[in-house]
């Protein structure tokens, strides 16, 4: 009921649209002197919609108001459905969204189809969020009706048809390559390809028509079933066209028209076809036959005779060669290196003289190595061989070297090496003072080259140990571990030193132990792992090829001891909270720790009047560098220092810290940091900042963003509510306009200072070269099998929109693939893929800001192709043997052999056995009482070898890394640890390496590290180290624990 007032009581009129509701009996209209009440029932979504009240009694003008009524419904049928493109065994279709929503957001639409011959309709989809949809996989020989259904939060609404049945056909494309193959006096021969796309039917038969040159009209001079057709009867020398059309259930392609065409004796200029033989070169195996078919043209039929190297050739009993009407043929049998060379083959009739060639390489094992075979390097157990590669390479690349060597006293040659890569090698394990002599082969794919052999030689040294290394001096000393240096030996022996070895020796012990695993390269050393109280004394070793030198002199012997001294004094305290009663303080820990763990912090405090430092009490010793000093009073001032205290006592002071007042926060926060620009465009501003430095004591609850344009100072507020993030964009801005933008932060104390951009800024779109968005399971080869479909999905951006491009070398792509690209994706699919399909696809995106690349490579598995050449060998009577090369495509499989893993009843299978580093691929068969499945093969193949993993501890069970004991009690340190291979675990107290004593306990497992230490005393206490090791990485996690 809507009240109203007026006098003379005013007149009701209600009105949907141009419909005046009170002329229709299905509303119901109450109305009174003061109100007015319109009742409809039994609502529809039609019903949805705004209503106009107007009220009017002659005095002054007519009033009215409007309410909007929303009725909740299904959504009504979706508008003009029609067909968008039809292709072979593809529909797609394009509506527009229902003109009622039932009082819902439309969440998606159905799509569903049905066979002109049946009654009943199939869904398609139920998840189409726009309204556009391309079917697929649609059989070409059925017509279908489609229909659309949109779908609210209540259900579906109203369907959508199609008015007459479809089929996913087309009519054909046009035929390729039309061309005259021949003429007479009296006729022409045509010739032409089929169309790349038949339209989804097949293609009956080919249409042709003719006229004379000068005429308009075409006239109808048969149909073939093939891709030629012979049009005689036609008068000689006259000027014709020709055109052919395809033809197929849906109707005839567009023509393809030749000519002119003059209709007389073709005359042909002699041509010889070379694309079988790629470059124009033919390789052979030396020993292997060679046979070499040419197709040839010409008209009259020209004469033939062939040149090698320039000089006319003739049969022999090995070479052949042989003309038949339409291919020329050479042969020759059990190939030889002076086989090789440049034929030509001369054709020549009334027309003109032309020659073709062909260059035949012959492939075989290559010449021996260069001369001569250097001996670089002599040594006691080895020596150095360096060679010059091979003149001739046989026609195929090196593919290593092989190295033997003999003891001249013996006859037998032993291998060395069988793959040597380079033309260099180092030849070990020699024995000492022997003489040896070395050879060396060439191998390619094709065999292996005669040997190339070196003179005599002695393995012996040609320097010899170095003198010893000076004395070292040790320096650095703690309870665990000492640094010593020494100087290097005077004289190195001729040959550089490698490192040194360091030994050390207890004052009561007789025996010397070697300290480094590891050759040392330096002339300084760390020794660890001492025990305190023990003198302990070091000697030196130096190396160099030849071997050890002496022992240095030995050190002096040095106690192992940790000194200590008072620490230094902390960092000035620094407030970081103020109250009314308390104070919260931080410093910095002092630059030394004088040797020992700091064990507390002693606070003291003085107020401003007072010349008398109080010690802050503490229930606990202050053990952090940060301290809230509570029991205060409000309004008094203070100023406070801090001392540090170790095992040797108390250190200095640090510096005084500023007077603090005691009292409450009230004002409000200060300007937010860093307000900039992130992104504009021609109409927004996008802004981003930091919170304030300072809060003024209280949460902030907001933020107001401010503009004015930049030649004004009229600054207005742009949100009406304040913004709880720390980022706003600005919307509805003038294009091309100077703007000016400032934030201020709002707590309970009221509105801060406002923080300014910098400068102004312009309303207009940024350009950005063009980006290739990839992520981590992003594959750049694919492998798929030939007859499936390729995929190819990249998500792109970059302003303005870039242009997207896809192109695969040698091929064109609008022919095999369907691309499809949006303004921020672009895919392409290629249905039922072969062999050829296999390559790099190149995708491009470009704009005026640059240009980004990325390539696909797809292999298809397919079967292989035919095999070589066959020739035969050892014919008899009653046998041959023949002979074949491999397939020059093997269909992009390796292997075709599998074996079986095992089998089981369960979803997922473990297979043992396998050898580190090898790649296997993988299958798997379902079995019942009928038999097995076609197999499931795994998408790629996978190299089996053990995951390398950072090993890391879990440390988020232990507060803050702080662990407290009682002295005499015991405490345990228990840390989860992963990584694989399974890390060495090394636990350290300060400097010193923990190891199992009566006390102290570590049971180590591959995911946990457990460090157990009985009755503790203060020398417990400290910093312990957790080191964990592996091939991945070495990583330490520190925890403390002091000990009350």
């Amino acid at each position: 009921m809507i009240p109203f007032k007026g006098r003379p009581p005013p007149t009701v009129t209600w009105r949907k649209g141009d419909k005046n509701l009170g002329t229709d009996e299905r509303y119901i209209i109450q109305n009174t002197e003061s109100s007015t009440l319109l009742i409809i029932p039994q609502v529809t979504r039609n019903d949805t919609g705004k209503y106009v009240l107007t009220i009017e009694n002659g005095v002054g003008e007519a009033k009215s108001s409007f309410v909007n009524v929303k009725v909740l419904d299904t959504p009504s049928a979706c508008q003009k459905l029609q067909l968008k493109h039809v292709s072979r065994g593809t529909v797609t279709l394009l509506w527009e969204p229902p003109l009622i929503n039932g009082g819902s957001e439309i969440t998606n639409y159905v799509v569903e189809r049905r066979d002109a011959t049946k009654r009943a309709w199939s869904t398609v989809t139920t998840k189409c969020s726009h309204t556009t949809f391309k079917l697929t996989n649609l059989s070409e020989k059925t017509a279908f009706f489609f229909r659309v259904l949109a779908e609210n939060e209540i259900g579906l609404g109203e369907p959508c048809e199609t008015t007459e049945p479809v089929k996913a056909a087309d009519i054909p494309g046009p035929v390729k390559d039309l061309a005259m193959k021949d003429s007479t006096k009296s006729s022409v021969k045509l010739q032409w390809s089929k169309p790349d796309y038949d339209g989804g039917s097949i293609i009956s038969d080919y249409v042709i028509e003719k006229k004379l040159q000068e005429e308009k009209e075409w006239t109808y001079a048969g149909t073939s079933k093939s891709c030629e057709f012979v049009a005689d009867k036609l008068k000689e020398l006259s000027v014709m066209e020709f055109r052919v059309f395809a033809k197929n259930e849906k109707g005839m392609s567009d023509s393809v028209t030749v000519g002119p065409i003059t209709v007389k004796e073709l005359i042909i200029t002699p041509e010889a076809d070379l694309s079988d033989i790629p470059g124009g070169q033919i390789a052979v195996r030396i020993g292997h036959n060679l046979h070499a078919e040419l197709p040839y043209k010409g008209k009259p039929n020209p004469s033939m005779s062939w040149l090698k190297d320039n000089l006319p050739l003739k049969e022999t009993e090995h070479l052949r060669f042989k003309k038949t009407e339409n291919k020329i043929s050479l042969s020759i049998k059990n190939v030889k290196k002076e086989h090789g060379g440049k034929y030509t083959l001369i054709l020549d009739n009334v027309v003109c003289r032309k020659s073709f060639t062909i260059t035949v390489i012959t492939l075989g094992p290559p010449s021996r190595p260069k001369a001569p075979l250097r001996i670089d390097e002599i040594k006691a157990d080895s020596v150095v061989l360096s060679w010059e590669a091979p003149d001739d390479d046989g026609g195929g690349e090196i593919t290593g070297y092989s190295i033997e060597k003999r003891e001249t006293s013996q006859m037998n040659w032993k291998l060395v090496c069988s793959s040597a890569a380079r033309t260099t090698f180092k030849v070990p394990n020699l024995v000492k003072d022997t003489e040896y002599q070395f050879r060396v082969r060439a191998e390619n794919r094709y065999g292996v080259s005669p040997p190339l052999v070196s003179a005599d030689v002695v393995a012996k040294h040609q320097f010899k140990p170095p003198g010893a290394p000076g004395k070292p001096v040790v320096y650095n000393v703690t309870a665990d571990g000492m640094s010593i240096s020494w100087d290097a030996p005077v004289y190195d022996g001729g040959s550089e030193i490698m490192g040194y070895h360091v030994e050390k020796k207890e004052r009561n012990s007789i025996l010397w132990q070697k300290v480094n695993v590891a050759l040392i390269s330096n002339r300084e050393y760390r020794i660890t792992g001492l025990l305190e109280g023990l003198d302990y004394q070091f000697q030196v070793y130096a190396e160099n090829a030849a071997g050890l030198s002496r022992a240095s002199e030995p050190s002096k012997f040095t106690l192992a001891v940790s000194p200590v001294a008072l620490p230094d004094a902390p960092g000035t305290p620094e407030p970081t909270n103020v109250t009314g009663d308390s104070i919260t303080l931080t410093w910095a820990r002092p630059e030394s720790d004088g040797g020992s763990e700091i064990n507390e912090y002693i606070l003291e405090r003085r107020e401003k009047k007072s010349m008398r430092w109080v010690k802050v009490s503490s229930k606990r010793p202050i053990t952090e560098n940060r301290y809230r000093v509570t029991g205060l009073i409000e309004g008094n001032e203070y100023e406070f220092h801090v001392m540090a205290e170790n095992a040797a006592g108390v250190g200095p002071p640090s510096d005084v810290s500023k007077l603090i007042k005691c009292r409450e926060p009230v004002s409000p926060p200060s300007a937010p940091n860093v307000v900039k620009v992130t992104d504009t465009s021609k109409t927004s501003v996008s802004l981003e900042w930091t919170k304030p430095v300072f809060d003024g004591g209280m949460e902030i609850i907001g933020y107001i963003i401010e503009m004015c344009k930049a030649d004004l100072e009229a600054w207005q507020k742009v949100n009406a509510e304040t913004v709880i993030a720390t980022k706003y964009t600005v919307v509805d801005l003038e294009a091309g306009e100077h703007y000016k933008f400032r934030v201020s932060a709002v707590n309970g104390a009221g509105r801060g200072e406002s923080c300014e951009v910098p400068a102004s800024v312009q309303t207009v779109d940024r350009l950005s070269a063009p980006e290739i968005d990839i992520d981590a399971n992003f594959k750049q080869t694919h492998i798929v099998r030939a007859g499936a479909s390729i995929r190819l999905f990249i998500a792109f951006s970059g302003r303005p929109v870039p242009t997207a491009v896809w192109s695969k070398a040698d091929a064109n792509l609008s022919l095999r693939a369907d691309i499809q690209t949006t303004d921020s994706f672009s895919t392409l699919t290629v249905e039922e893929c072969n062999r050829n399909d296999a390559g790099k696809y190149v995708f491009t995106v470009e704009n005026n800001s640059g240009s980004k690349s990325i390539t696909f490579t797809v292999k298809v598995l397919d079967t292989p192709g035919p095999p070589g050449p066959i020739t035969f060998k050892d014919v008899t009577r009653t046998s041959i043997t023949l002979m074949w090369d491999a397939p020059v495509l093997d269909g992009g499989s390796r292997s075709d052999t599998w074996t079986g893993a095992g089998q089981t009843k369960q979803l997922t299978f473990t297979v043992e056995g396998l050898v580190e580093n090898t790649e296997y691929e993988f299958r798997v068969k379902a079995k019942n009482d009928a038999g097995y499945s076609e197999p499931r093969e795994a998408f790629s193949s996978v190299i089996v070898k053990e995951p390398q993993i950072e090993p890391t501890a879990d440390l988020s069970d232990i507060s803050r890394q702080l662990i407290t004991c009682k002295a005499g009690s015991t405490f345990t340190i228990d840390i989860p640890i992963s990584g694989r291979p399974a890390p060495k675990v090394t636990w350290k107290l300060e400097e010193m390496r923990l190891k199992e004593t009566e006390r102290v306990t570590i049971k180590t497992t591959k995911d946990r590290t457990t460090l157990t230490v009985k009755d503790s005393m203060r020398g417990d206490s400290g910093k312990y180290y957790l080191t964990l090791e592996n091939t991945a990485g070495v990583k330490t996690f520190t925890l403390v624990t002091p000990t009350l």
